[in-house]
């Protein structure tokens, strides 16, 4: 369960890197491929953050987000590649415009999943309304022919109701 409080707050840091990835879930491939990904760089503190962990750098660089699958926030393709080589898969981020990403060897889907947690960010796209066309209207329906219901008669001796076929049962 996370603790609801400012990221300066004691409560929302990680005491070590092992400590963040234990509590996020990383499988071991994640964990040995960050851990020689992030311990190449100076780190102040390690974040909880709502879809990982925000690795606050002690040199004033812009911060990175390890998120499931992916971190970003690298400054630089050649940044990336020093540390873990030209084989991880690695590209430009959207999300953060200005910054790199790379994948980690499980969970990884390059982009693409940048761009699903990015449009899950913005919620549901509304439909844009198609231009209306008018229906045809449909033909008029045939109107069932009108039967008259028959009405029984009534006999004029007695004035009880007489049987269809005009036969008075009670005075016959």
């Amino acid at each position: 369960m996370d603790l609801l409080a400012s990221n300066d707050s004691p409560l929302n840091r990680y005491g070590s890197l092992d400590e963040a990835l234990v509590h996020r879930r990383a499988p071991v491939e994640n964990r040995v491929f960050l851990k020689t990904l992030l311990n190449r760089m100076p780190i102040d503190k390690l974040v909880r953050a709502d879809g990982g962990i925000t690795v606050v750098r002690a040199d004033d660089a812009p911060d990175i987000y390890v998120r499931k699958g992916y971190t970003v926030g690298f400054q630089t393709e050649d940044e990336i590649i020093a540390v873990v080589g030209s084989e991880a898969e690695r590209w430009e981020s959207r999300r953060r415009p200005g910054t790199w990403a790379v994948d980690h060897p499980m969970y990884g889907k390059g982009p693409i999943i940048e761009a699903e947690e990015l449009a899950a960010e913005r919620g549901p796209v509304k439909p844009s309304r198609a231009k209306r066309t008018a229906k045809p209207k449909a033909e008029p329906k045939a109107k069932k022919p009108v039967v008259q219901e028959r009405v029984q008669p009534v006999c004029p001796n007695c004035f009880m109701m007489m049987a269809l076929s005009g036969v008075c049962g009670n005075c016959s």
